[in-house]
């Protein structure tokens, strides 16, 4: 018995919570903006606001009726003063200028996305305060309720002498001249209301910001000039700290690649074609460097021709080509040559490098060519 009473609960609470999302589903949602937040008492601006409602459910939207008669005031009141949550703000300081007819933004499935456009104008300053409202009639309800937005929206309006009043004086004999303030709003109503900015400036008006700006344009100048002389000294100076390195001559680059291949035992661990590899892109590198051919990319018989006007001991130029010729006997022969040929292979490229590098004068005098037979100083 227990159990079933449990799933009667159950079943009414998730029924409850469907009927209650459901219905929620239904309210309208609404945000609004104001086109300006900021105006001179008389401009005009407009009043947005999104509506999100149900295609079935209906509202009221604002009424800034701009010329409502009493009777029509006094039934808003007495049909307002009937709904609880409805509260008034500050709807009645502002005056229609036009009323849009509302557009339909979107159609997604049952909802509709509508924009409702007001242009108002605001006749008295200070900060004017307006909570979007909406009037939504709930099924089997005889009376409305209210939808509002979230947040109030703020219109800070500023002070009536900003206006061109000379066009709305009037004498009068008590008061001397003062502004017709129907005049002003019959004009607010046609043509709207004519300020100061729309008029051509007196200097008297702009002489502060003349006189503020011109300071502050020749401070700003001054700074961008000292930041740009500090920035070229501080270039040339690092431009004299800077120092180039000397590139190192290709001889010793060879050198010092042929004593770490020494030092990997290659040969002596069975691996030929990395060795020999190794032996002859050391070489290319050094010949590509030393007489500008591109050693890298040519063939053994390519390499040959193109040295071949280039002037070199004998025993340099043989030495190469049975190098050259070894190594590719090794790459693509798959040839394992006996130790003593690795060695002089080895010794023959030393000695090309030593026989070719280029030298002071000063250092040649007294100078014997190296050949295979001179013994190299570990």
């Amino acid at each position: 018995m227990k159990i079933e009473q449990y799933i009667s609960r159950a079943l009414s609470t998730i029924a409850l919570l469907v009927v209650t999302s459901v219905a929620h589903a239904d309210i309208p949602t609404i945000t609004a903006r104001l086109s300006k937040d900021s105006v001179e008492v008389g401009d005009q601006f407009e009043y947005i606001i999104d509506i999100e409602k149900d295609r079935a459910t209906e509202i009221g939207i604002p009424d800034f009726d701009g010329n409502p008669t009493p009777e029509e005031t006094k039934n808003r009141q007495k049909a307002l003063s009937k709904i609880s949550t409805f509260t008034e703000y500050d709807e009645d300081k502002l005056e229609l200028i036009e009323d849009y007819p509302i557009d339909t933004l979107k159609v997604e499935g049952r909802k509709l996305h509508l924009r409702k456009r007001y242009r108002l104008a605001v006749m008295e300053t200070g900060d004017m305060h307006l909570r979007p409202t909406i009037l939504y009639f709930e099924k089997n309800r005889d009376l409305p309720d209210t939808i509002y937005a979230r947040d109030t929206l703020t219109l800070a309006v500023r002070r009536y002498e900003d206006l061109d009043t000379m066009s709305f004086l009037v004498a009068d004999p008590q008061q001397g001249f003062k502004v017709d303030s129907l005049r002003a709003k019959r004009q607010l109503l046609t043509e709207g209301i004519t300020t100061q900015k729309d008029l051509p400036f007196m200097f008297i008006e702009v002489r502060d910001y003349v006189i503020y700006g011109t300071i502050a344009a020749i401070v700003l100048a001054l700074v961008v000039w000292l930041l740009a002389t500090l920035m070229y000294r501080y270039a040339r100076k690092r431009e004299t700290e800077v120092r180039v390195a000397p590139k190192i001559p290709p001889h010793i680059v060879a050198n010092k690649a042929l004593v770490e291949l020494n030092n990997r035992k290659l040969w002596q661990n069975g691996k030929y074609k990395q060795y020999y590899t190794a032996l002859t892109s050391i070489i290319r590198v050094y010949i590509s460097e030393r007489w500008g051919v591109s050693a890298l990319e040519l063939t053994t018989d390519e390499i040959i021709v193109a040295l071949s006007d280039i002037e070199m001991p004998h025993d340099s130029r043989m030495a190469l080509v049975n190098l050259l010729r070894t190594a590719d006997m090794v790459k693509f022969a798959k040839a394992q040559p006996e130790a003593e040929v690795n060695e002089e292979c080895y010794t023959a490229a030393y000695y090309f490098v030593e026989n070719t590098k280029v030298v002071n004068e000063e250092q040649n005098e007294g100078k014997e060519e190296i050949t295979t037979h001179t013994d190299i100083n570990e």
